[in-house]
């Protein structure tokens, strides 16, 4: 037995939408694209903290294994001319953080 849709529920169908009225066009303003932010910016952004962050904190936030997050600082950060990594030892647990060099020759 087949299953015949009815002109009404094709109609009803929320898969076919009218197109949109001039009206709706022209007041509509131009979305622009939503990026979510990188990996990298996501670290890098954790890592201006005052404090910093354990690599095992970055690693939960990126979803990235330790020893993916500390190629990464090692790595691409070090070669960024942009910026000055910080690493401390505290309480047993390296920290990373990042200090801009413009800010800090002023």
């Amino acid at each position: 037995m087949m299953n015949k849709t009815t002109p009404k529920a094709a109609a009803a169908s929320p898969t076919r939408r009218p197109p949109p009225s001039p009206k709706e066009t022209e007041t509509a303003p131009p979305r622009a694209p939503v990026r979510a932010p990188s990996r990298s910016s996501l670290i890098i952004d954790l890592m201006r903290t005052k404090t910093g962050e354990t690599a095992q904190t970055l690693a939960a936030a990126v979803g990235w294994q330790v020893h993916s997050v500390r190629g990464f600082i090692s790595g691409t950060l070090k070669k960024r001319a942009d910026l000055e990594l910080i690493t401390a030892k505290v309480d047993g647990v390296t920290r990373y953080a990042i200090r801009d060099v413009a800010a800090t020759s002023e």
